[in-house]
């Protein structure tokens, strides 16, 4: 009977792992799905000063999660130390920050490194996921703050 236990928590914690990474695919996925349809130049248009463009809401979702989540870890390396600046949008604590105002004066990185970023972003947050195996405690509000954030942003700045 030990091992039926034992064989449960396991599969519970398989269980919490898959979902958690099937979520974070997912979120990330949808947000590349919606800026999909622009082309790099929408991508950095920016309206007014206070409406950041679709491209840095792509980079700097992912600064998020790499600045509050996976720099903790010790085997991280950061992607490009200079996206801790252009990516910051009001963490005064984290340091520095691009004015939200030129935003759409960034012609770099470009849309293909920040898709990249991204990529790069993506695989850390969900190889973490899986060492943990689903158990994300501490890390939850940041994912969850994260996803919610990055989901709305792009999702207003491509309509």
């Amino acid at each position: 009977m030990g091992t039926r236990v034992g064989l449960t928590s396991a599969s519970r914690a398989t269980d919490a792992s898959n979902a958690l990474t099937t979520r974070i695919r997912g979120v990330r996925t949808l947000t590349e799905t919606l800026a999909a349809v622009l082309t790099p130049e929408d991508c950095c248009a920016q309206s007014m000063p206070d409406a950041s463009p679709t491209k840095w809401h792509l980079a700097h979702s992912s600064w998020f999660f790499e600045t509050f989540l996976l720099v903790t870890s010790a085997r991280y390396r950061r992607f490009d130390p200079s996206f801790d600046y252009l990516f910051n949008s009001y963490y005064e604590a984290v340091g520095a920050r691009h004015p939200r105002s030129a935003r759409g004066l960034l012609m770099r990185p470009s849309l293909a490194d920040v898709m990249s970023y991204r990529e790069h972003i993506t695989e850390h947050i969900l190889e973490l996921v899986e060492a943990r195996q689903g158990e994300v405690g501490d890390m939850a509000p940041v994912l969850e703050l994260g996803h919610c954030s990055s989901a709305f942003a792009i999702s207003t700045s491509t309509i």
